[in-house]
């Protein structure tokens, strides 16, 4: 009877572990589920934020730019972390005209492009768009340097060598400007923005050249100004001098002559 008992002992034993290591993976199982589900979910966030970001797109290009504001903040609220569509509510801002709203876009435009462009740095879009946004701003060097690393990460796109030769032409360097705007046309003969902006880098440039002739005039005027001020002084210095010789000599020449009359007179009167 005893050995039976044991082997009763030990599968009942067996038993008791088995639903104890049952138990325990049970929760393991359950935060799995749950990580998974989060993940889904945050999934079809972007996704659907996405969607949204492309119909805002839609409707400002419709100039239904109400429609557009109100798509794109709720891609923004679907998925924070979404730079473009800070930057697209930007532009649909500042087509209603509400200058502010369409600043503040901007700014959380370049914090969130920043961010983004840190682990995607090849990503000519993503440059591009802050160029864009920081022309938003005004802010046009910092625009020349990401449209100019997007053209390099991308040199067959005509809109950002456009939109390079545009931002060129608010900080007036004309010439490469001109360049930007031809490799623009090259890329897209049809491109009559491009045709017209290249014409107005060329009179840029003339007004510069017209510009620094003139300054090299007056600086040359100046000069000449000066050496005549000088050579008059110069005069003016030196011919007191000579009056007061003559005037000396001139008293010189009396002094000398009342004695002659004076003895004159002596002898007009010993004559008689």
């Amino acid at each position: 009877m005893k050995p039976p008992l044991k082997i009763t002992l030990i599968v009942i034993l067996l038993l008791v572990v088995g639903q104890v290591s049952c138990s325990r993976k049970k929760p393991t199982n359950s935060n799995t589920n749950v990580s998974t589900g989060d993940n889904q979910t945050v999934e079809q966030d972007r996704s659907q934020a996405r969607a949204l970001l492309d119909q805002g797109k839609e409707f400002y290009v419709a100039n239904k730019d109400e429609k557009a504001v109100e798509a794109f903040q709720e891609a923004i609220k679907l998925d924070p972390e979404l730079a473009e569509a800070y930057f697209r509510l930007g532009l649909a801002y500042d087509a209603l005209g509400e200058e502010k709203e369409a600043e503040d876009a901007y700014k959380k435009a370049i914090e969130k492009y920043k961010k983004y462009l840190e682990a995607n740095s090849k990503d000519a879009e993503g440059h591009y768009n802050l160029g864009q946004a920081y022309a938003g701003l005004h802010l046009y060097s910092e625009a020349v340097r990401e449209y100019r690393q997007a053209t390099h990460l991308k040199d067959d796109d005509a809109d950002m060598f456009y939109d390079l030769g545009k931002a060129l032409m608010k900080l007036a360097q004309y010439d490469e400007a001109g360049a930007a705007f031809s490799k623009a046309l090259e890329i897209d003969p049809e491109n009559y923005r491009a045709e017209d902006a290249l014409a107005e880098a060329h009179e840029g440039v003339q007004r510069i050249k017209a510009g620094k002739k003139h300054q090299e005039d007056l600086l040359k005027k100046e000069k000449e100004e000066e050496l005549k001020k000088g050579e008059n002084n110069i005069n003016s210095n030196t011919s007191p001098s000579s009056s007061n010789s003559k005037s000396a000599n001139s008293k010189s020449s009396n002094s000398k002559t009342k004695p002659t009359n004076s003895n004159s007179k002596s002898t007009r009167g010993r004559t008689p």
